[in-house]
Order: C-alpha cells, then sequence, then structure tokens
C-alpha cells in the first residue's frame, strides 16, 4: 500500500440521500488513517451538503456540467491533472460517466462504482430507451471498472445478472451513524403509542401505504405516526395528504420535515416503521435499532431481510400490504420481538468503523494492482 493515497468520490451532486452519506461517512473514517487526502467532485457546487464536506476537511470540485454526460470530457481533464490512486462514484449515469472518464486517461482500473438502489424498480417509470441505456451501462461499461460495489445481496444479484458474472460484484452494507442510547424515559403519555417513519416524501416510501395502516390501528387503539424528512415529490405528499383526509385521521399524523437531528424523533417513538416499495439498503432501520427502537418493515428489494436477518430482528410484511403492516405493528406493541440490547449489538454489525475497513480493503486491492 502507498503511503499517501489520494481519493476522488465521484458524485454528480451532494445532497441528502443515501450514497451522499455513505461518501461523507466514509470520508470522515479514511480521514482518521492519515495521509488520505479526499476530494469530492460534483456536477454542480450548489448542493446541500457541500458545506458539510468542507466544514469536515475535504475538498470539493466542480465540473461547472449542467448534466452528468457533460462531466466526462471535464472530469478527465481533472483526473489526468490530479492523478487520484482510485476513484469511487456513485448511481448508474455518474458510474458510466466516470468510466468513460477515466478511460480517456487509461485509468480505468482505478474506478470502484457503487450501486444503492434495487435497479429494475428504480428505473420502472423510466422511458424504454432510458431503460436500454441504463442497463447497457450496467451489462457493458461496468466491466472497464475493477469493483462493483452494492450495499446488498439482493442488489449485488441484480447487477451479476446484468453483467453476465460474479466476479468484479462485491457487497458492502452501508455505514450508518450510530446514536448514543438514551437512559431518560419518553416523555410522551404511555397511552398513545408512537410510531416513526424516516425518509422523504417520495414514491418508493409508499407512506400511504403507512397512512392505511395507522387509520386501521385507530380503529381499536391510540397511535400517532410521525414523518420525519423533506418532500421530494410534490405528487407523492399531495397523493399522501389525499389519504389521511379522505381516512379523516389529520390529527393521527404530523409530518416533521427534513431534521440534522433525527435521533431526537427515534427516542420519542414507540416503534419504527419503514413501508417502502423498494430500497437499496435502508439505513434508518439501522439508525432506529442503535437506539433500541422496534422495527417493522415491508419485505421489499432490498434491505430490510438482510439486515433483520429474514424476521429475527424485526417483523417483515409484504408490500403495499396495510392490513399485515397494522397487524405486525400491533403484535409489536403487545409481544416486541427481540429486547433492546440484541437491536443495538445488531446495529453495530453497520457501524461506519467496521464498513469503512471493508471498503478500505477494496481501495487497497485496487491500488496495488494498478501500481503492479
Amino acid at each position: 500500500m502507498v503511503e499517501k493515497v489520494k481519493i476522488f468520490f465521484r458524485i454528480s451532486k451532494l445532497g441528502f440521500g443515501g450514497a451522499e452519506q455513505v461518501f461523507l461517512s466514509l470520508a470522515r473514517e479514511f480521514s482518521k488513517r492519515g495521509g488520505i487526502s479526499i476530494c469530492f467532485v460534483v456536477d454542480q457546487i450548489d448542493s446541500d451538503n457541500v458545506k458539510t464536506a468542507i466544514n469536515e476537511g475535504h475538498l470539493v470540485h466542480s465540473l461547472n456540467a449542467s448534466r452528468t454526460m457533460k462531466s466526462i470530457v471535464p472530469l478527465a481533464k481533472f483526473i489526468k491533472q490530479e492523478q487520484p490512486d482510485v476513484i469511487i462514484s456513485a448511481y448508474t449515469d455518474t458510474n458510466a460517466a466516470a468510466i468513460l472518464s477515466a478511460s480517456l486517461c487509461g485509468m480505468s482500473s482505478r474506478v470502484i462504482v457503487s450501486e444503492h438502489a434495487s435497479l429494475f424498480e428504480h428505473w420502472q417509470n423510466k422511458s424504454r430507451l432510458k431503460k436500454l441505456i441504463l442497463k447497457s451501462y450496467v451489462s457493458y461499461l461496468y466491466r472497464l471498472s475493477t469493483s462493483v460495489i452494492c450495499v446488498s445481496k439482493g442488489l449485488s444479484g441484480q447487477v451479476a445478472q446484468l453483467m453476465g458474472s460474479t466476479r468484479r460484484v462485491k457487497t458492502i452494507y452501508n455505514p450508518v451513524r450510530s446514536f448514543s442510547v438514551n437512559t431518560v424515559e419518553k416523555q410522551h403519555a404511555n397511552t398513545t403509542k408512537q410510531l416513526i417513519a424516516v425518509g422523504r416524501v417520495a414514491e418508493p416510501k409508499d407512506y400511504s401505504t403507512l397512512i392505511r395502516a395507522v387509520a386501521k390501528l385507530n380503529e381499536t387503539s391510540d397511535y400517532h405516526l410521525t414523518i420525519v424528512g423533506g418532500i421530494f415529490s410534490q405528487s407523492e405528499f399531495a397523493k399522501v395528504t389525499a389519504v389521511i383526509e379522505q381516512l379523516n385521521i389529520q390529527d393521527k399524523v404530523t409530518f416533521a420535515g427534513y431534521t440534522d437531528k433525527v435521533e431526537d424523533y427515534y427516542r420519542e417513538a414507540d416503534i419504527f416503521v419503514m413501508s417502502s416499495a423498494w430500497e437499496g439498503f435502508g439505513n434508518v432501520i439501522v439508525e432506529a435499532m442503535s437506539l433500541g427502537l422496534p422495527v417493522v418493515s415491508t419485505d421489499c428489494n432490498y434491505g430490510p431481510a438482510e439486515i433483520l436477518e429474514n424476521g429475527k430482528y424485526g417483523r417483515l410484511v409484504s408490500v403495499g400490504d396495510s392490513e399485515a403492516l397494522a397487524a405486525a405493528i400491533f403484535q409489536e406493541t403487545l409481544h416486541p420481538l427481540v429486547s433492546k440490547d440484541a437491536l443495538i449489538i445488531r446495529a453495530k454489525d453497520f457501524s461506519e468503523k467496521k464498513v469503512s475497513n471493508q471498503y478500505f480493503k477494496v481501495i487497497s486491492e485496487v491500488i496495488n494492482a494498478a501500481n503492479a
């Protein structure tokens, strides 16, 4: 391993998405090792988390590209100028562009691409032409990279299927921040059970199913749901609020919006619920578990079943089944599946330190092979 390592994290924008959080976590852990230079390379500098990266001591370089495919030549020039030891990219379009940029410089052997969302579900609303383009990126361009990291075994299976090989594909779960366990008793009244869901209002989260489950629960008991996260899709938000009004449970649901103190909401909750139609991993499940919060989740592609070990650490129900979701929440209220301590211990399997070590092993392999 070389003494000094220069790493590019290539992502179209540094927003609040899952891949962005993974890259920031990895950068934070890598910096503790010393001798590592990190630069986030983005299309535009105006993203939400740019300030976070800079404040944590990392460089951020803008390619001033209006869209990712227009970044290929500017990135190639920057790679040639800076000569990074490794380039780690995320998301299909950006991965493809990064591979092409590095190939122009003869450095495709230093590219690690990563996928963070279930591909087929994520592509389902794309046009036929766009689906064909994205599939061709994975099937052919990904073969030029050194490694393809997927955040779940299910997703690795999708990628390997498209590539026609498992040789380059590796599964590394997301690094997830953990929160200190609060020993102070919850402040809310015990008569109302507090449910929490965390994630932006967007189609994959399928909050409509969760809302219907809350309405079902309130036919016989007293439950309140807090949804923590901004509004990614106004049309989806309109759909969800329409369901709330139709079921007349406006007083049973609160939209808390985005917060950088999500742990405060976890601590006030009794049960964490994820109703997603699809995921890449499900970081929020691990966040909740790190505080000993019981979990009820859909068994969606991909992540929840792997995190919860097929129902050992949390209840799993079918996607889109509001009655099954309500029944699972009610059962968890009456008879918690596992202890708080067991949940906290399981969450440690996804610690930032443990996962960053796995990534660094792949990085070391790439650099050693390129320098051989």
